[in-house]
């Protein structure tokens, strides 16, 4: 499992510098990913054109001027969203971006020309997206996954609709989504009773509500790939979906009745290969069961079974978790490098990057959106820069030497006074529970090893990039990541605080014994 992250300030001078920002950490991110150096250059390109798509930006008025452009343009979209349905997430997609791309509107040349769209429904997205090529935006950041929609394989309606934009010229930048360990792929095998066959007991797929002091609002999506591209065609490949509880007795369930008719609006009839069950759940064990209706799907057919919510999913597959439009292959998928549940498959994400945000008014949180966010800040200013970069030209800027992570490497061991204990490699550990002080570490590509003097975490950097103030007087100095936050340099052989932990980088002649893997994707660094 990926280790979750948690962002600490580095040192006082990290300490938030303008009262508007809604962040209290960015300083330090900005300055990690390469960031802070762009904020003292001249901009020699022109004013981009950014747009961001999300279901709900509440509350965006009163941030005009202030964490958002004055000038910022919102498209409310032809269908209005459902009353009282108050969503902020777009609001911080965007607040993030505008933060790490202006460094908190300071940096005027880089200040983009931004509009937000309510996507909220798939009319909205494609009218959202009709809009986004009529204006020629150049960027868009959409840190949303759709459960249905998709065939898995970058095809169906909703990537059809982003495959418009990308011929366009947009740089589409898409959250790879968090359903990492609460996503389910299988064939479609029916057995007795026309129950398709899942992973555990009674053909069923299981989840866990562990909430012993609350409830487990979760909703639940089966799926299967007969998504066609034009909207409008129907499928009659037929399944249901049930909840029951852990005695098989029914909670709830999702029969529609899947129609060809593309003018279908029966209630009960659904155009659309996808079943969706919402529910508030009490803790304990559940169990998904699917019923194949039709009877008429083949070797190639394939079912998905996702779950949003706070439970847990045993069986949850471990690879091609990855929803669309984060599977099309035009766009720029951003994964968090920060979270276990960031999405990930054989070719996605594209790029990995840090995702913790805190709250300036106190609170944390993470996740593949705000990745995404920051990423689009970064290739923001790259394509602000020069306008004609592409899709590609931006994905080698910043992945440039980057490799599998970890071919730059360090000094000799001779030089480090300590050895790894694998065959010539480092062999990986497990911290548990991982300090507060070494998340930041990991969530940039760290790894915890054992060496022949203690545990030690190995990195693909050199490590005095953690912090602006970090100097070395010789070359084997340590870089320590310090118990009550921050870092320090040390004499190679100098005691160090009580729980201090020593970040080196890859030596010349040693490795990794196995090799870090998360996705397809390569670490952001401008």
């Amino acid at each position: 499992m990926k280790l979750l992250i948690s962002f600490l300030s580095v040192c006082f001078s990290f300490q938030f510098a303008f009262a508007s920002s809604p962040f209290s950490n960015l300083a330090g991110v900005k300055y990690s990913l390469g960031f802070s150096p762009y904020y003292s250059q001249q901009n020699p390109g022109r004013r981009l054109k950014i747009a961001v798509l999300d279901k709900g930006f509440y509350g965006y008025e009163k941030e005009l001027g202030r964490s958002l452009p004055a000038s910022t343009r919102y498209v409310a979209g032809p269908v209005a969203n459902p009353e009282n349905v108050n969503v902020e997430h777009g609001l911080r997609m965007a607040q993030i971006l505008v933060a790490m791309m202006t460094n908190d509107m300071q940096a005027t040349q880089w200040m983009p020309e931004l509009t937000l769209y309510n996507v909220f429904g798939f009319s909205n997205f494609k009218a959202a997206i009709d809009d986004v090529i009529a204006n020629k935006v150049d960027l868009v950041l959409y840190s949303e996954v759709w459960e249905y929609g998709g065939n898995f394989d970058g095809t169906g309606f909703i990537n059809n609709e982003v495959n418009r934009a990308t011929r366009n010229g947009v740089i589409w930048v898409n959250a790879a989504g968090n359903f990492s360990l609460t996503t389910y792929n299988s064939g479609i095998r029916t057995l007795k009773d026309d129950w398709v066959q899942l992973p555990d007991q009674n053909n069923a797929l299981m989840i866990r509500c562990e909430n012993r002091n609350g409830k487990c609002p979760v909703k639940i999506v089966l799926s299967w790939n007969d998504f066609k591209n034009d909207v409008e065609l129907g499928t009659d490949k037929d399944l249901d979906l049930a909840l029951t509880d852990d005695m098989l007795n029914i909670v709830q369930t999702s029969a529609l009745k899947q129609s060809k008719d593309p003018k279908e609006s029966r209630p009960g009839f659904s155009k659309y290969p996808r079943e969706i069950i919402a529910a508030e759940l009490s803790a304990g064990t559940y169990f998904l069961r699917v019923k194949n209706r039709s009877q008429n799907f083949v070797d190639r057919d394939q079912l998905r079974i996702t779950v949003d919510g706070e439970v847990t999913m045993p069986s949850h597959s471990i690879s091609d978790t990855i929803l669309n439009p984060a599977d099309n292959t035009t766009v720029i998928t951003v994964g968090a490098s920060d979270s276990d549940r960031s999405s990930s498959s054989k070719n996605k994400p594209d790029l990995l990057a840090p995702s913790s945000i805190q709250l300036a008014g106190g609170g944390e949180y993470r996740g593949s959106s705000n990745a995404a966010a920051i990423v689009a800040a970064g290739l923001g200013i790259l394509k602000s820069q020069e306008p004609r970069m592409t899709r590609k030209d931006l994905l080698d800027t910043v992945t440039r030497g980057n490799g599998d992570g970890w071919n730059q490497r360090g000094v000799s061991l001779n030089l480090l006074e300590f050895g790894p204990t694998g065959p010539g490699c480092f062999i990986d550990v497990n911290l548990n529970p991982v300090p507060d002080y070494v998340r930041e570490v990991l969530s940039r590509g760290g790894v915890p090893v054992q060496t022949t003097a203690a545990v030690r975490v190995m990195v693909p950097f050199d490590p005095i990039t953690m912090a602006p103030y970090l100097r070395r007087n010789l070359l084997n100095d340590m870089i320590v990541a310090l118990p009550q936050g921050g870092y320090a340099v040390y004499p190679r052989f100098a005691a160090i605080p009580p729980g201090a932990v020593e970040i080196f980088q890859r030596p010349l002649e040693a490795g990794l014994c196995r090799p870090p893997s998360i996705g397809g994707g390569k670490n952001f660094h401008l």
